[in-house]
């Protein structure tokens, strides 16, 4: 069996035995209409987004911890403009580990630690490899002006944050990377309980030197959004979306003219153990639109997948 089919099955495996666990809980849940209002208590764990990259305008309480184990997996088998040149194909696992912990009631400190795995295939005269090392490493802090559990009707973050250089170095790694950079953000948060949540965000990221094999990566401009109904305290499906564009980098001073822009969508849902403050998302994401000024092997699906907890002392 080869890689692709180890991970997908695994995914299956994962998702369906959560389903059929929390069939049988939903069954015994009543789900009461309540208006948000002030609280010291972590907002609900449903309608949470499943893409690693939306976090909305809401934070994690004052002592409070969250960890939330993120895997994406990435077939780029698809060559899109490809004007007769082609390009390398890949699968990618990513795996991020999201903490998240309250300083206060409106600020809270956030540590992004990541692993990435790259099984390229063989190109022209290279022959097929992997190669998998850490990513740069994200610090940074969110400030909330406006906090729906504390009784805003909305929550709004604002996050600023810096990569580290903690990179893959060396020739056979993927370019622009092991640089610092900084990035913000801003995102919102609307709760509607129990049925409805909406979380959306806006940012951009700015790599401040020459990276991995010479390359100077520039802005990166994310927009995500999510949309979840929440069908019961256990189980809640949605529809989430990204939207990225790149400008041009540059090789040893000299531009690639590769800027790009994408647009994936997919369906999602959460399964939730409030009991035990946790949770597991799933979702599958496809291009809508995608626009490359050179042959690029895009990713013609991912797959995520998200495990969370809330720690309280």
């Amino acid at each position: 069996m080869n890689e692709r089919m180890k991970t997908w099955s695994l995914c299956a495996m994962i998702v369906s035995g959560f389903m059929a666990g929390q069939a049988t809980a939903a069954d015994q849940q009543d789900v009461t209409a309540t208006q948000p209002e002030k609280s010291e208590k972590m907002s609900p764990l449903s309608g949470t987004p499943v893409n690693s990259a939306i976090s909305g305008g809401g934070i994690v309480p004052k002592g409070m911890l969250l960890t939330a184990l993120n895997f994406s997996y990435r077939d780029k088998d698809d060559i899109v403009d490809d004007a007769g040149r082609g390009a390398r194909t890949s699968q990618q696992e990513l795996y991020l580990l999201k903490l998240r912990y309250g300083m206060t009631d409106r600020f809270e400190l956030l540590f992004v630690p990541g692993y990435i795995n790259n099984h390229r295939d063989a190109y022209f005269n290279q022959q097929s490899d992997r190669v998998d090392g850490p990513t740069d490493f994200i610090f940074g802090g969110t400030y909330t002006p406006l906090s729906q559990r504390l009784g805003d009707p909305i929550s709004l973050g604002l996050n600023l944050s810096v990569g580290m250089p903690t990179g893959q170095d060396g020739s056979k790694y993927l370019p622009g990377g092991d640089v610092w950079s900084y990035c913000a953000k801003i995102g919102i948060t609307k709760v509607w309980h129990p049925k409805h949540r909406v979380d959306w965000d806006l940012g951009f990221s700015q790599p401040t030197e020459t990276g991995n094999q010479g390359v100077r990566k520039d802005t990166v401009v994310t927009m995500t959004g999510s949309y979840h109904y929440v069908f019961n305290p256990n189980f809640d499906v949605g529809l989430e979306f990204t939207v990225e564009n790149s400008k041009d980098w540059e090789r040893n001073g000299v531009s690639m003219r590769n800027e790009y822009t994408e647009v994936y969508v997919g369906p999602t849902m959460n399964f939730c153990l409030p009991k035990w403050n946790m949770w597991l998302g799933a979702g599958v994401f496809v291009p809508v639109m995608r626009d490359y000024d050179i042959p690029t092997a895009s990713d013609d699906i991912r797959i995520e997948l998200k495990l969370g907890k809330v720690w309280s002392w």
